[in-house]
């Protein structure tokens, strides 16, 4: 499986603290079943400011250490980009970066973003040659049960993602995750996700369920789908290609 959403890079944002709380995440990944990872650590003003200098230096630090003891797991660079005005400078000056060097970049807004705001925003992004994933596109309330909305930042360019712990079944108490539960079966039944990815953070509540999630899309959509979801699409964009 291939992963392009997650925060594994050590002492950077609200992911792992310390090296070695990375790679108990990134051996707890590989357990999964996840062969190639994109680090996308948050770049949100105001709120995860670390220098890029900093994040890149950690992110050397630790493939340097999978490459010993993980050789066939691939880590490779990227960005959860919160949008805000200066981010389209950011990404004109190359400050921040795609997913792995590639025309294709991670976009997350507030989950309370008004629509006109998220459609302005990916179409100016789109403007500067620049291909926008949007991650998960469960969280927001202006896509909630909106096909239309969706559709139509898919047919403007644009692709989503859900993310793994979405898919898994909703409890019936005590799930903090329900509603974006129920959001994300109602995008996958119409069709609207590209890519299933893990969001992971930690070993915690906020792990990777890429396995649970596989299994659950087979058994839900069929194996096609799911394969398509959990590889052949994000390999597809890792190669500069449009799906």
């Amino acid at each position: 499986m291939i992963d392009i959403h997650s925060h594994i890079i050590f002492g950077v944002d609200d992911g792992p603290k310390t090296l070695e709380e990375s790679l108990e995440l990134l051996n707890f990944a590989y357990d999964q079943g996840i062969r190639t990872i994109v680090a996308t650590s948050h770049r949100r003003k105001g709120m995860f400011e670390t220098p890029e200098n900093v994040i890149w230096e950690h992110f050397q630090i630790l493939k340097a250490e999978v490459a010993e003891i993980l050789p066939d797991l691939t880590l490779l660079y990227g960005g959860e980009l919160y949008y805000t005005e200066d981010l389209l400078s950011k990404l004109e000056q190359k400050e921040v970066p795609t997913m792995a060097g590639t025309r294709f970049a991670l976009i997350e807004f507030s989950s309370r973003t008004p629509w006109k705001e998220i459609h302005t925003a990916l179409s100016n992004v789109l403007l500067l040659g620049i291909t926008p994933i949007v991650a998960h596109i469960e969280r927001y309330q202006a896509l909630e049960y909106e096909a239309d909305r969706v559709d139509d930042l898919i047919k403007m360019g644009c692709y989503t993602q859900v993310n793994s712990l979405s898919l898994l079944k909703p409890k019936f108490f005590g799930d903090d995750a329900k509603l974006f539960k129920k959001r994300a079966k109602y995008f996958l039944e119409n069709k609207l996700v590209h890519i299933i990815a893990s969001d992971m953070h930690n070993t915690g509540v906020r792990r990777p369920y890429m396995k649970e999630a596989y299994a659950q899309i087979v058994k839900d959509y069929g194996q096609y789908y799911a394969d398509n979801l959990f590889h052949h699409n994000a390999q597809t964009l890792l190669e500069n290609k449009y799906l």
